[in-house]
Protein backbone atom coordinates (compact mmCIF):
# COMPACT_ATOMS: atom_id res chain seq x y z
CA UNK A 1 0.00 0.00 0.00
CA UNK A 2 1.25 3.46 -0.92
CA UNK A 3 0.16 6.69 0.73
CA UNK A 4 0.78 9.91 -1.16
CA UNK A 5 0.11 13.21 0.54
CA UNK A 6 -1.87 15.59 -1.65
CA UNK A 7 -2.07 18.58 0.68
CA UNK A 8 -4.23 20.03 3.42
CA UNK A 9 -7.91 20.84 3.56
CA UNK A 10 -9.49 23.27 6.02
CA UNK A 11 -12.80 24.74 7.10
CA UNK A 12 -11.73 28.33 6.57
CA UNK A 13 -14.82 29.88 8.14
CA UNK A 14 -14.30 28.00 11.42
CA UNK A 15 -10.57 28.74 11.35
CA UNK A 16 -11.52 32.41 11.02
CA UNK A 17 -13.80 32.21 14.06
CA UNK A 18 -11.08 30.52 16.14
CA UNK A 19 -8.55 33.13 15.04
CA UNK A 20 -11.00 35.88 16.01
CA UNK A 21 -11.22 34.60 19.60
CA UNK A 22 -7.41 34.38 19.79
CA UNK A 23 -6.80 37.90 18.49
CA UNK A 24 -9.60 39.49 20.51
CA UNK A 25 -8.45 37.71 23.66
CA UNK A 26 -4.83 38.79 23.26
CA UNK A 27 -5.83 42.35 22.38
CA UNK A 28 -8.09 42.69 25.44
CA UNK A 29 -5.50 41.24 27.82
CA UNK A 30 -2.83 43.62 26.47
CA UNK A 31 -5.26 46.54 26.53
CA UNK A 32 -6.27 45.83 30.12
CA UNK A 33 -2.63 45.64 31.20
CA UNK A 34 -1.88 49.15 29.90
CA UNK A 35 -5.00 50.86 31.25
CA UNK A 36 -3.08 52.46 34.07
CA UNK A 37 -5.19 55.64 33.89
CA UNK A 38 -8.46 53.70 34.15
CA UNK A 39 -7.97 50.90 36.67
CA UNK A 40 -11.72 50.43 37.10
CA UNK A 41 -11.91 49.34 33.45
CA UNK A 42 -8.77 47.20 33.34
CA UNK A 43 -10.08 44.24 35.35
CA UNK A 44 -13.26 43.53 33.31
CA UNK A 45 -11.32 44.01 30.05
CA UNK A 46 -8.71 41.44 31.12
CA UNK A 47 -11.43 39.03 32.31
CA UNK A 48 -13.21 39.18 28.93
CA UNK A 49 -9.87 38.67 27.18
CA UNK A 50 -9.06 35.60 29.26
CA UNK A 51 -12.50 34.15 28.50
CA UNK A 52 -11.88 34.63 24.77
CA UNK A 53 -8.52 32.86 25.07
CA UNK A 54 -10.18 29.97 26.92
CA UNK A 55 -12.77 29.65 24.15
CA UNK A 56 -9.92 29.53 21.60
CA UNK A 57 -8.07 26.90 23.65
CA UNK A 58 -11.17 24.72 23.94
CA UNK A 59 -11.83 24.99 20.20
CA UNK A 60 -8.26 24.02 19.37
CA UNK A 61 -8.62 20.79 21.33
CA UNK A 62 -10.58 19.60 18.32
CA UNK A 63 -8.16 21.08 15.78
CA UNK A 64 -8.43 18.00 13.55
CA UNK A 65 -11.97 19.08 12.69
CA UNK A 66 -10.61 22.41 11.41
CA UNK A 67 -7.94 21.15 9.02
CA UNK A 68 -6.76 17.74 7.91
CA UNK A 69 -4.56 16.02 5.38
CA UNK A 70 -5.69 14.85 1.95
CA UNK A 71 -4.07 11.61 0.88
CA UNK A 72 -4.26 9.23 -2.05
CA UNK A 73 -4.03 5.60 -0.92
CA UNK A 74 -3.16 3.07 -3.62
CA UNK A 75 -3.22 -0.60 -2.75
CA UNK A 76 -4.14 -4.09 -3.84
CA UNK A 77 -7.84 -3.48 -3.13
CA UNK A 78 -8.18 -0.22 -5.03
CA UNK A 79 -7.66 3.52 -4.82
CA UNK A 80 -8.93 5.75 -2.01
CA UNK A 81 -8.97 9.52 -1.84
CA UNK A 82 -8.96 10.31 1.87
CA UNK A 83 -10.49 13.67 2.79
CA UNK A 84 -13.07 14.69 5.36
CA UNK A 85 -15.87 15.97 3.12
CA UNK A 86 -15.05 14.76 -0.38
CA UNK A 87 -13.33 11.40 -0.12
CA UNK A 88 -14.08 8.31 -2.18
CA UNK A 89 -12.92 4.74 -2.69
CA UNK A 90 -12.76 2.84 -5.98
CA UNK A 91 -12.10 -0.92 -5.96
CA UNK A 92 -10.16 -2.62 -8.73
CA UNK A 93 -13.04 -5.09 -9.01
CA UNK A 94 -15.31 -2.23 -10.13
CA UNK A 95 -13.00 -1.16 -12.95
CA UNK A 96 -12.23 -2.30 -16.45
CA UNK A 97 -9.68 0.42 -17.18
CA UNK A 98 -7.85 3.11 -15.24
CA UNK A 99 -6.01 5.91 -16.99
CA UNK A 100 -3.72 8.58 -15.53
CA UNK A 101 -3.14 11.80 -17.45
CA UNK A 102 -0.87 14.67 -16.40
CA UNK A 103 -1.23 18.25 -17.62
CA UNK A 104 2.36 19.38 -17.18
CA UNK A 105 1.66 23.01 -18.04
CA UNK A 106 -0.87 23.38 -15.21
CA UNK A 107 -0.12 24.20 -11.58
CA UNK A 108 0.38 21.13 -9.39
CA UNK A 109 -2.88 21.64 -7.49
CA UNK A 110 -4.88 20.59 -10.59
CA UNK A 111 -2.21 18.86 -12.64
CA UNK A 112 -3.26 15.19 -12.61
CA UNK A 113 -6.42 13.44 -13.77
CA UNK A 114 -7.56 9.90 -12.94
CA UNK A 115 -10.06 8.47 -15.40
CA UNK A 116 -12.07 5.41 -14.29
CA UNK A 117 -13.79 3.18 -16.84
CA UNK A 118 -16.22 1.07 -14.77
CA UNK A 119 -17.44 -2.43 -15.43
CA UNK A 120 -21.10 -1.75 -14.57
CA UNK A 121 -23.57 1.11 -14.86
CA UNK A 122 -24.26 1.19 -11.09
CA UNK A 123 -20.74 2.39 -10.42
CA UNK A 124 -21.92 5.96 -9.79
CA UNK A 125 -24.30 4.85 -7.02
CA UNK A 126 -21.32 4.01 -4.82
CA UNK A 127 -19.72 7.43 -5.25
CA UNK A 128 -20.90 10.58 -3.49
CA UNK A 129 -17.94 12.92 -3.83
CA UNK A 130 -18.43 16.13 -5.80
CA UNK A 131 -14.90 15.60 -7.12
CA UNK A 132 -16.00 12.63 -9.24
CA UNK A 133 -17.32 13.76 -12.63
CA UNK A 134 -19.16 11.52 -15.06
CA UNK A 135 -18.14 11.92 -18.70
CA UNK A 136 -21.27 11.44 -20.82
CA UNK A 137 -19.27 11.16 -24.05
CA UNK A 138 -17.72 7.82 -23.07
CA UNK A 139 -19.30 6.67 -19.78
CA UNK A 140 -16.10 7.14 -17.81
CA UNK A 141 -15.58 9.00 -14.54
CA UNK A 142 -12.74 11.39 -13.81
CA UNK A 143 -11.30 13.20 -10.86
CA UNK A 144 -8.70 15.97 -10.94
CA UNK A 145 -6.14 15.81 -8.12
CA UNK A 146 -2.79 17.43 -7.32
CA UNK A 147 0.16 16.18 -9.34
CA UNK A 148 2.56 14.29 -7.10
CA UNK A 149 5.60 12.14 -7.75
CA UNK A 150 5.06 8.42 -7.33
CA UNK A 151 1.36 8.19 -8.29
CA UNK A 152 1.98 6.66 -11.73
CA UNK A 153 4.46 4.11 -10.37
CA UNK A 154 2.15 3.20 -7.48
CA UNK A 155 -0.81 2.57 -9.80
CA UNK A 156 1.25 0.42 -12.16
CA UNK A 157 2.54 -1.55 -9.21
CA UNK A 158 -0.79 -1.99 -7.39
CA UNK A 159 -2.98 -3.00 -10.36
CA UNK A 160 -4.08 -6.66 -10.17
CA UNK A 161 -1.82 -9.31 -11.58
CA UNK A 162 -2.69 -10.09 -15.14
CA UNK A 163 -3.82 -6.56 -15.97
CA UNK A 164 -2.12 -4.96 -18.94
CA UNK A 165 0.24 -2.04 -18.37
CA UNK A 166 -0.13 -0.34 -21.71
CA UNK A 167 2.39 2.30 -22.88
CA UNK A 168 0.53 5.11 -24.58
CA UNK A 169 1.55 8.63 -25.65
CA UNK A 170 -1.87 9.91 -24.54
CA UNK A 171 -1.62 8.54 -20.98
CA UNK A 172 1.02 8.67 -18.29
CA UNK A 173 -0.31 5.33 -17.12
CA UNK A 174 -2.95 3.00 -18.53
CA UNK A 175 -3.89 -0.27 -16.83
CA UNK A 176 -6.45 -2.50 -18.54
CA UNK A 177 -8.06 -5.69 -17.31
CA UNK A 178 -7.67 -8.88 -19.39
CA UNK A 179 -10.04 -9.12 -22.32
CA UNK A 180 -10.30 -5.36 -22.94
CA UNK A 181 -8.73 -3.97 -26.11
CA UNK A 182 -6.47 -1.07 -25.09
CA UNK A 183 -6.93 0.51 -28.52
CA UNK A 184 -10.66 0.86 -27.80
CA UNK A 185 -10.05 3.06 -24.73
CA UNK A 186 -10.95 6.71 -25.52
CA UNK A 187 -7.99 9.05 -25.19
CA UNK A 188 -8.21 12.20 -23.03
CA UNK A 189 -8.73 15.59 -24.59
CA UNK A 190 -5.24 16.93 -25.39
CA UNK A 191 -6.12 20.53 -24.53
CA UNK A 192 -4.85 21.54 -21.08
CA UNK A 193 -7.36 23.06 -18.64
CA UNK A 194 -7.52 26.78 -18.01
CA UNK A 195 -6.86 27.55 -14.33
CA UNK A 196 -7.72 31.06 -13.15
CA UNK A 197 -6.69 32.23 -9.69
CA UNK A 198 -9.40 34.66 -8.58
CA UNK A 199 -8.06 34.97 -5.02
CA UNK A 200 -4.62 36.46 -5.69
CA UNK A 201 -5.71 40.02 -6.45
CA UNK A 202 -8.19 40.28 -3.57
CA UNK A 203 -5.54 38.90 -1.23
CA UNK A 204 -3.05 41.56 -2.37
CA UNK A 205 -5.63 44.34 -2.04
CA UNK A 206 -6.63 43.17 1.43
CA UNK A 207 -2.98 43.00 2.52
CA UNK A 208 -2.24 46.57 1.40
CA UNK A 209 -5.44 47.93 2.94
CA UNK A 210 -4.87 45.96 6.13
CA UNK A 211 -1.30 47.26 6.60
CA UNK A 212 -2.46 50.86 6.15
CA UNK A 213 -5.42 50.38 8.48
CA UNK A 214 -3.33 48.70 11.18
CA UNK A 215 -0.67 51.43 10.95
CA UNK A 216 -3.30 54.16 11.41
CA UNK A 217 -4.92 52.25 14.28
CA UNK A 218 -1.54 51.82 15.99
CA UNK A 219 -0.91 55.58 15.77
CA UNK A 220 -4.27 56.39 17.37
CA UNK A 221 -3.76 53.74 20.07
CA UNK A 222 -0.42 55.31 20.89
CA UNK A 223 -2.15 58.69 21.24
CA UNK A 224 -4.86 57.20 23.45
CA UNK A 225 -2.75 55.07 25.80
CA UNK A 226 0.75 56.50 25.42
CA UNK A 227 2.59 58.55 28.02
CA UNK A 228 2.41 62.14 26.83
CA UNK A 229 1.42 65.54 28.12
CA UNK A 230 -1.73 65.93 26.05
CA UNK A 231 -4.03 65.14 28.93
CA UNK A 232 -7.55 63.75 28.82
CA UNK A 233 -8.63 66.05 25.98
CA UNK A 234 -6.09 64.59 23.53
CA UNK A 235 -7.05 61.05 24.57
CA UNK A 236 -10.75 61.71 24.00
CA UNK A 237 -10.16 63.31 20.60
CA UNK A 238 -7.87 60.46 19.57
CA UNK A 239 -10.50 57.95 20.72
CA UNK A 240 -13.25 59.58 18.65
CA UNK A 241 -11.15 59.99 15.51
CA UNK A 242 -9.39 56.66 15.86
CA UNK A 243 -12.41 54.45 16.57
CA UNK A 244 -13.23 53.80 12.87
CA UNK A 245 -9.59 52.94 12.12
CA UNK A 246 -9.27 50.67 15.16
CA UNK A 247 -12.51 48.83 14.35
CA UNK A 248 -11.48 48.53 10.71
CA UNK A 249 -8.05 47.16 11.64
CA UNK A 250 -9.60 44.57 13.94
CA UNK A 251 -12.05 43.55 11.20
CA UNK A 252 -9.20 43.26 8.68
CA UNK A 253 -7.18 41.03 10.98
CA UNK A 254 -10.13 38.84 11.97
CA UNK A 255 -11.19 38.26 8.37
CA UNK A 256 -7.64 37.44 7.30
CA UNK A 257 -8.06 33.66 6.78
CA UNK A 258 -11.19 34.14 4.67
CA UNK A 259 -9.69 36.90 2.55
CA UNK A 260 -6.35 35.14 2.09
CA UNK A 261 -7.82 31.83 0.94
CA UNK A 262 -7.03 30.64 -2.57
CA UNK A 263 -9.94 30.43 -4.98
CA UNK A 264 -9.69 28.97 -8.46
CA UNK A 265 -11.86 28.47 -11.51
CA UNK A 266 -10.84 25.40 -13.51
CA UNK A 267 -12.28 25.00 -17.00
CA UNK A 268 -11.56 22.07 -19.28
CA UNK A 269 -13.20 20.08 -22.06
CA UNK A 270 -15.52 18.29 -19.64
CA UNK A 271 -16.45 20.63 -16.83
CA UNK A 272 -16.53 23.94 -14.96
CA UNK A 273 -15.06 23.77 -11.45
CA UNK A 274 -15.17 26.31 -8.63
CA UNK A 275 -12.48 25.45 -6.08
CA UNK A 276 -13.07 27.38 -2.87
CA UNK A 277 -11.91 26.17 0.57
CA UNK A 278 -14.70 28.12 2.29
CA UNK A 279 -16.78 24.95 1.99
CA UNK A 280 -18.87 25.49 -1.15
CA UNK A 281 -16.83 24.13 -4.09
CA UNK A 282 -18.56 22.43 -7.01
CA UNK A 283 -17.96 20.80 -10.36
CA UNK A 284 -20.55 20.78 -13.16
CA UNK A 285 -20.22 18.85 -16.39
CA UNK A 286 -20.92 20.91 -19.49
CA UNK A 287 -24.04 18.88 -20.26
CA UNK A 288 -25.42 20.02 -16.86
CA UNK A 289 -24.75 23.71 -17.51
CA UNK A 290 -27.28 25.88 -19.34
CA UNK A 291 -25.17 29.03 -19.37
CA UNK A 292 -22.11 30.79 -17.98
CA UNK A 293 -22.03 34.59 -17.89
CA UNK A 294 -20.07 37.43 -16.37
CA UNK A 295 -21.92 40.25 -14.60
CA UNK A 296 -20.22 43.52 -13.68
CA UNK A 297 -21.75 46.09 -11.33
CA UNK A 298 -20.13 49.52 -11.24
CA UNK A 299 -20.91 52.23 -8.70
CA UNK A 300 -21.00 55.78 -9.98
CA UNK A 301 -19.98 58.24 -7.33
CA UNK A 302 -22.48 61.01 -6.72
CA UNK A 303 -21.50 64.59 -7.67
CA UNK A 304 -19.75 66.42 -4.87
CA UNK A 305 -18.68 63.26 -3.01
CA UNK A 306 -15.18 61.89 -2.52
CA UNK A 307 -16.16 58.26 -3.04
CA UNK A 308 -14.42 56.64 -5.99
CA UNK A 309 -15.97 54.34 -8.53
CA UNK A 310 -16.03 50.67 -7.56
CA UNK A 311 -16.35 47.55 -9.69
CA UNK A 312 -17.61 44.14 -8.62
CA UNK A 313 -17.38 41.20 -11.05
CA UNK A 314 -19.44 38.04 -10.61
CA UNK A 315 -19.54 34.75 -12.49
CA UNK A 316 -23.05 33.40 -13.08
CA UNK A 317 -23.33 29.64 -13.59
CA UNK A 318 -26.79 28.32 -14.42
CA UNK A 319 -27.11 24.56 -14.14
CA UNK A 320 -30.15 22.35 -14.55
CA UNK A 321 -31.15 22.31 -10.89
CA UNK A 322 -29.37 25.29 -9.37
CA UNK A 323 -27.83 28.65 -10.09
CA UNK A 324 -24.56 29.88 -8.64
CA UNK A 325 -23.39 33.47 -8.36
CA UNK A 326 -19.68 33.75 -7.62
CA UNK A 327 -18.61 37.30 -6.64
CA UNK A 328 -14.88 37.71 -7.25
CA UNK A 329 -14.35 41.45 -6.67
CA UNK A 330 -12.62 43.72 -9.16
CA UNK A 331 -11.10 41.08 -11.44
CA UNK A 332 -11.37 42.39 -15.00
CA UNK A 333 -8.45 40.39 -16.42
CA UNK A 334 -9.50 37.20 -14.64
CA UNK A 335 -13.14 37.26 -15.74
CA UNK A 336 -12.04 38.01 -19.31
CA UNK A 337 -9.82 34.92 -19.15
CA UNK A 338 -12.74 32.87 -17.82
CA UNK A 339 -14.95 34.11 -20.66
CA UNK A 340 -12.37 33.11 -23.28
CA UNK A 341 -11.97 29.68 -21.69
CA UNK A 342 -15.72 29.01 -21.71
CA UNK A 343 -15.88 30.03 -25.37
CA UNK A 344 -12.96 27.70 -26.09
CA UNK A 345 -14.35 24.58 -24.42
CA UNK A 346 -18.14 25.12 -24.44
CA UNK A 347 -19.11 27.99 -26.76
CA UNK A 348 -22.81 27.06 -26.62
CA UNK A 349 -22.84 27.74 -22.85
CA UNK A 350 -21.35 31.23 -23.06
CA UNK A 351 -24.03 33.84 -22.34
CA UNK A 352 -21.75 36.87 -22.61
CA UNK A 353 -20.77 39.67 -20.26
CA UNK A 354 -23.03 42.45 -19.02
CA UNK A 355 -22.31 45.67 -17.14
CA UNK A 356 -24.79 47.51 -14.94
CA UNK A 357 -24.66 50.74 -12.97
CA UNK A 358 -25.38 50.64 -9.25
CA UNK A 359 -25.55 53.30 -6.59
CA UNK A 360 -22.59 53.82 -4.23
CA UNK A 361 -24.22 51.62 -1.58
CA UNK A 362 -25.90 49.08 -3.83
CA UNK A 363 -23.07 46.85 -4.96
CA UNK A 364 -23.60 43.13 -4.39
Amino acid sequence: MTRIRLGWEAQIDKVTYATAFLIVGLALVILGSVLGWAVWLAVPVIVVGVVSLLVFALRMRGWRSLWWRRELVIGADGIAYEAKNSGFTVAWSDLAVLGVHSDNGVIERFGLTLVFFPRSVDFTQRLSSFRILRLPRNGAFKVRIPRRAGIVEAINGAAPAGWQRVPSPAWNALVVEPGVDPHAVPVPDPRPPVVVNVGRKSRRQALIGGVLMVAAAAAFLAAIFGNHNGGVTVRVIASVLGAPFIIGAVAMVLSGPMVARSRYVVIDADSFTWDDPSGQPFTFAWNEIASVAVQTRVSRSAPGTWASQRRIDSILVSARQEHRKLPVGDQRAEVDQIGRAVQQFAPRAWAGATTGIAGPLQLS
